[in-house]
């Protein structure tokens, strides 16, 4: 008896270094209300209504939009949803996500460009690195085009944009 309980100690301690169990695992009611909210298909409605939606299930709204966009199990449209909604949230991690579903060449082409879209409007990234991912996918076939027209954009703001912080200024007043 004592030698099967050696080896199950073992492969039990290496189970747990292998998948921690971690504090963070995401609370599923969360991650479902969230789901719900990007699933709803009836107008396609502005970031800023999502993210005040999703304030109200959480505070900590990030890494449950980076489990849906990247679950395959869910709808494209929301995955989509959820990559448009990470430029709301950036920071290192949101940068990371879009890196991963960037250079997932099994992922879905729409996606795929859509993060980059997204990955470009990041203005907390370093210009220079951002620059240099970017460019590593000129040359392949679905992201190419995609790659060129946002150096383009990129190159040539919109003057007219509206400064959200000043929007909310004059809604204050």
């Amino acid at each position: 008896m004592k030698q099967v309980r050696f080896p199950f100690i073992i492969l039990s301690l290496c189970i747990f270094f292998m998948f921690p169990i971690s504090a963070e695992d995401l609370d599923l009611q969360t991650y479902q209300k969230i789901k719900e909210i990007l699933s709803n298909s009836h107008h396609q409605e502005e970031g800023e209504v999502y993210k005040e939606r999703i304030g109200k299930v959480t505070d900590v709204p990030l890494p449950y939009l980076i489990k849906i966009a990247q679950s395959k199990d869910n709808y494209v449209f929301i995955r989509a949803r959820a990559i448009r909604l990470l430029e709301l949230y950036q920071n290192p991690t949101s940068q990371v996500a879009l890196e991963k579903t960037i250079e997932d060449s099994h992922e879905n082409s729409h996606l795929r460009k859509l993060a980059i879209h997204t990955y470009s409007r990041f203005s907390k990234i370093e210009p220079n690195r951002q620059t240099q991912f970017i460019k590593k996918f000129e040359s392949d076939k679905e992201l190419g085009t995609v790659v060129k027209n946002t150096k383009k954009t990129n190159l040539n703001p919109k003057l007219n944009q509206l400064d959200l912080n000043k929007l909310k200024q004059m809604n204050r007043n």
